[in-house]
């Protein structure tokens, strides 16, 4: 609940920023999470608005005083509003960007982590997984992992990672690069 109306205020506070800066509105259709080779984040929220009966106004003080108040606790700019498209309310789509997951996780009040294969516990990697060539694979047995990157995300999005995906577990399911997640368990996402 928080969490949409945290998008609903940002979508009304960046209404009028939306001028080509990013694809990002054209490229997505569905929350989608891109993650950058930098451990930057790019979140694509798509949501329907057309029936809500808030005032734009008071969505507007209160995104940006969320916005505000995160970045001066936490370091200027860690949030950034990037682009909003609200021609159709019935399909509106915002466009944030994080400077790291650290950042991310506070402003959406997830547990999501990004590290490197190489610092990630045993333990976290438990079950099996299946590799990009679609075969079933145990964390023991998997190969070509040094600097790859382990992402492990608690919702259900689409997500993209620049990068080649190695293997996933089956809260995942990937389709032409983009990385579906299941949000009934931790979905977890080894790439390079």
């Amino acid at each position: 609940m928080m969490k949409k109306i945290q998008l609903v205020m940002v979508v009304i506070l960046a209404a009028g920023i939306l001028s080509g800066c990013t694809n990002y509105v054209k490229e997505y259709d569905k929350n989608t999470l891109v993650v950058k080779k930098n451990g930057s984040l790019v979140e694509i929220s798509v949501e329907d608005f057309k029936d809500s009966s808030v005032k734009a106004e008071d969505l507007t003080a209160y995104i940006e005083e969320q916005i505000d108040t995160y970045n001066s606790e936490y370091g200027k700019k860690m949030i950034k509003n990037k682009a909003i498209e609200t021609e159709d309310m019935s399909k509106v789509k915002l466009v944030l960007y994080y400077k790291d997951m650290e950042s991310y996780n506070g402003f959406n009040l997830l547990e999501c982590t990004l590290s490197d294969f190489s610092d990630v516990k045993e333990s976290e990697l438990k079950g099996t997984f299946i590799s990009a060539e679609g075969k079933e694979i145990k964390a023991d047995d998997m190969e070509n992992t040094e600097k790859a990157k382990v992402l492990i995300f608690p919702a259900a999005a689409d997500v993209v990672v620049k990068g080649e995906i190695l293997y996933h577990n089956n809260e995942v399911s990937v389709k032409d690069g983009v990385a579906v997640t299941s949000g009934e368990e931790d979905a977890i996402i080894i790439y390079k």
